[in-house]
């Protein structure tokens, strides 16, 4: 049963994410908004939802490090793992509004949640303490603050690619994304109830569990999202999803469940919330140090190379 609740997820995950992609293109066109803007608001907050869904019940159950985990573990997954085979199937641009905003806000969410559970004293604990209501209430004010900025500063353009296919109707458009974002909410629930199940049969930790096949799991939908967009040649989607997602996963999510039930981040260790916010500090200096304008396959290999390595570095200890 778990097998085929994986297999039925990722099915679902896949055909989601295509009917999510047309979707959100055709609203783009429509009313000429920028394709990052729609990968950042429509794309990102619907491909989000399965991480949402598990970290809420996670953290009422009272498993505060498996919601956290999902968490870093779906930012690392985003930066490192999609990011990177996104790349490796066409290199992706990289707009200096993104340079400038979006990938340092992304730095700064992550170090803000660094400190939210280590304090400024960080080195003199080696687990995390507890993400009260009111942390929660920061992460959820520094969401809003990016949302609104990010509207205010979105240029509006004429989105029409030269050589791409036309957009569906907008009659089409609205169920597309409609039932994109439930196959990607559904597949994603089943292949983490699958794989999750699968893991725990082989005898793997619940820490593990959280930041490897959760995590995945749950990065399903940015992942098929960001592939098939990517596929279209529709980079600055598959960019605005994955950089919005990853300031998502952080303020909305984390917040909105720490606000709901407090978690306990006492499992958490520096390495885990470092990875991620390693990862994100390499993507920004690959943007203004290595290749400039945008990363090439080479940057998606290497960014490959590395996710693999930390994930047998979780497995091996």
């Amino acid at each position: 049963m778990n097998v085929l609740l994986t297999i039925l997820g990722l099915a679902c995950v896949i055909a989601g994410a295509d009917l999510l992609v047309v979707g959100a293109t055709a609203v783009a066109r429509r009313f000429r908004m920028p394709d990052f803007l729609i990968g950042l608001a429509i794309v990102g907050i619907g491909t989000s939802m399965p991480e949402l869904v598990v970290s809420l019940v996670a953290g009422i159950e009272g498993k505060g490090g498996m919601a956290i985990g999902n968490v870093l573990g779906s930012n690392l997954s985003n930066t490192l793992l999609i990011l990177g085979a996104v790349a490796l199937i066409h290199p992706v641009s990289i707009s200096p509004n993104t340079r400038r905003i979006d990938i340092p806000y992304n730095i700064l969410v992550t170090l803000v949640l660094f400190f939210l559970c280590f304090g400024f004293d960080f080195t003199a604990h080696a687990a995390g303490g507890v993400l009260t209501r009111w942390k929660g209430i920061v992460l959820l004010v520094l969401f809003t603050g990016y949302m609104v900025y990010s509207f205010r500063t979105a240029v509006r353009t004429d989105a029409a690619a030269q050589g791409s296919p036309a957009p569906a109707p907008m009659r089409k458009a609205v169920p597309f994304i409609v039932l994109g974002i439930a196959g990607l909410a559904a597949g994603g629930r089943w292949f983490v109830g699958g794989a999750s199940g699968i893991a725990a049969a082989l005898g793997v930790s619940e820490t593990v569990i959280a930041i490897t096949v959760v995590a995945v799991g749950t990065s399903l939908p940015e992942l098929a999202t960001a592939l098939a967009a990517s596929i279209r040649g529709n980079t600055q989607l598959a960019l605005g999803n994955i950089i919005g997602s990853n300031i998502f996963n952080i303020c909305l999510i984390l917040g909105l469940t720490a606000v709901v039930a407090p978690l306990d981040a006492s499992s958490v260790t520096r390495i885990d919330l470092a990875a991620p916010l390693a990862a994100s500090v390499m993507l920004l200096l690959s943007v203004y140090t290595f290749r400039g304008r945008r990363i090439n396959r080479a940057d998606g290999a290497v960014f490959l190379l590395l996710y693999t390595a930390y994930i047998a570095y979780l497995v091996l200890h």
